[in-house]
């Protein structure tokens, strides 16, 4: 059965503030439209079984916008940049969240339309200052889980958009063995662009183009080590396992003004190392993906024993994250990264999140892009 929680005190659990019910922040910003906040047409597709015309894909079903989640007694929060994973939802950029920590942000996983995922969060929420947080120089620390295409492909815009607006200072990718080549390439890659930004009219400083790739080589065994420290927070990397990946790792952000522990899972299924990152935390940001419906998912072979085979080593099945929950202690989980397959009468947003509840798994909320936690 589905374990229902009619109040719980999630200002430590979920980021969300005491006085609210859990069901309440369940549904919060539920259906602002018929459609989604775009109110965009849609006519119904003939062949819904593809990766462009999935149901999760659907206007309809994206029927609510950004919600401020976060617990108003902190002031270290998270934004929700991107919630989306591989397949194309116009409505959901790619996976992409910031930790703002007194008035600065450190961003994690760099997905598609990163940029354009940072003007739609200053445009959705007003809690706090972001058009000032999100300042073109604040825009300086990367942290990847991993480096899957769909986690990275948003790089270029981190590093030359800013420069295009006259900032300069080099940035910093903290990210699995392997970044520093990857930010060696895209930095090449663009270098005719960054050239004229200093050769041209413009005039800017040939400095400020670039960014340097920093890889994580934390100690061996599953105790993490610290990567990053500065006045306002404190990043360990824990192994995780995603796929085939030799590297792929979780962070565990300790903010130091009032103490919150947040937990960025990346993506993959089950993994001692991704439960020693979450033991204790406030929230852990995690992907998830639906068992019951796998047979709808528009990758990973032609049968159900195919898919659960191919899938089950890359995503997080409900059991696994139950199993997460369960040796970690972590007070409250947000999903992103969402992989909803269904078919079209049965479709629900929040189809996979009522799966890991009906697996028992407590204090869960589904992200959208521009949630505030």
């Amino acid at each position: 059965m589905r374990t229902t929680l009619l109040m719980v005190a999630l200002t430590t659990a979920a980021g969300v503030a005491s006085a609210q019910t859990y069901e309440e922040n369940l549904e919060k910003g539920a259906a602002t439209t018929e459609r989604n906040e775009m109110n965009v047409p849609f006519v119904q597709p003939g062949n819904w079984k593809t990766p462009y015309t999935a149901p999760s894909n659907w206007p309809i079903f994206e029927n609510r916008g950004p919600v401020d989640r976060s617990p108003a007694d902190k002031p270290s929060k998270v934004i929700v940049l991107g919630s989306g994973d591989p397949m194309p939802n116009p409505f959901r950029f790619g996976p992409a969240m910031a930790v703002i920590v007194n008035g600065y942000p450190y961003f994690v996983d760099c997905g598609e339309g990163w940029w354009r995922a940072l003007g739609k969060a200053v445009l959705s929420q007003d809690a706090i200052d972001l058009p000032s947080i999100f300042a073109l120089t604040n825009l300086k620390y990367m942290f990847l889980t991993h480096l899957h295409e769909d986690h990275t492909v948003g790089l270029p815009s981190f590093i030359s958009n800013p420069f295009k607006f006259g900032v300069n200072g080099n940035k910093q990718v903290y990210g699995p063995q392997g970044i520093d080549e990857m930010m060696w390439h895209i930095n090449a890659a663009y270098r005719i662009d960054r050239n004229e930004m200093f050769q041209g009219s413009i005039g800017q400083h040939g400095d400020g183009g670039t960014a340097l790739g920093i890889p994580i080589r934390p100690s061996t065994g599953l105790e993490g080590a610290k990567i990053f420290e500065d006045d306002n927070v404190i990043v360990v990397a824990y192994p995780t396992s995603h796929g085939a990946l030799e590297h792929s790792y979780a962070y565990r952000f300790t903010t130091k003004p009032d103490n919150r522990v947040l937990v960025f899972g990346g993506d993959g299924h089950y993994s001692e190392g991704l439960v020693e990152a979450s033991r204790g935390a406030d929230i852990l940001f995690v992907e998830g993906i639906t068992r019951a419906n796998v047979e709808y998912a528009t990758w990973g072979g032609a049968t159900v024993e195919e898919k659960v085979q191919t899938i089950s080593p890359y995503h997080m099945f409900p059991a696994d994250l139950k199993r997460v929950q369960d040796e970690s202690g972590v007070q409250g989980i947000v999903l992103v990264h969402v992989q909803n397959f269904n078919n079209p009468d049965d479709f629900d947003r929040l189809g996979v999140l009522k799966e890991m509840q009906d697996e028992g798994v407590t204090n869960i909320l589904s992200a959208q892009d521009g949630d505030l936690y």
